[in-house]
């Protein structure tokens, strides 16, 4: 009685997998196709109006000598709950597009005033560097508890800015007596090109 079972069990087998039909074909360059039969068309809707970026913001911004910058503050469509406020900037003058900057991790929203006398935007601080140049700071986005990357950009006619930066942080051992001294670097931007020293 178990050996006509376990044959009516193959049998049955065998009838069921001699029923069903392979989804996939072997092409005779032996690439593995699937048969068109077992494919649905995905449903694709067409939208209008979905250009890649979405305005967050367009200021105009002058150097004290009158120089006028437009600045263009994009953020990728559809990006969700993904880093960043802003990816894209671009400035323009007298209509021309000078420079476009692109971060994937994006720029933030500003929300702490400096303690210096600058302007202040959504998403940018304006320092004037001298009659004809001007410098904009945007600050990156936190990821994963590190700080933010802090861009520059420098909009100038003449021929030189400079910027002192401070790569260490004074420690005080009583009010104005200092442990240690700054560590101070200069970072030139002259001609096109940017020096560190």
């Amino acid at each position: 009685m178990k050996t006509l079972l376990i044959l009516v069990f193959f049998w049955a087998s065998a009838m069921l997998g001699y029923g069903q039909e392979q989804v996939f074909d072997m092409d005779t360059d032996g690439n593995i196709t699937i048969k068109r039969k077992y494919v649905e068309t995905y449903p694709v809707k067409k939208y209008k109006n979905t250009s890649p970026y979405i305005r967050m913001s367009d200021e105009s911004e002058c150097t004290p000598n009158r120089d006028r910058y437009d600045i263009e503050c994009l953020k990728y469509r559809n990006w969700e709950n993904d880093p960043g406020d802003i990816h894209l900037i671009r400035i323009s003058c007298q209509g021309k597009e000078i420079c476009s900057l692109e971060n994937n991790e994006g720029w933030g929203y500003l929300t702490n005033e400096p303690d210096v006398d600058v302007r202040k935007t959504s998403f940018y601080y304006k320092i004037d560097q001298g009659e004809d140049s001007m410098a904009l700071l945007f600050i990156g986005t936190y990821i994963m508890s590190q700080p933010p990357r802090l861009t520059i950009l420098v909009l100038k006619k003449g021929n030189e800015t400079i910027f002192t930066l401070q790569a260490n942080t004074v420690e005080y051992r009583d009010v104005g007596v200092p442990c240690d001294s700054p560590e101070l670097h200069t970072l030139v931007f002259k001609e096109g090109m940017i020096y560190y020293e």
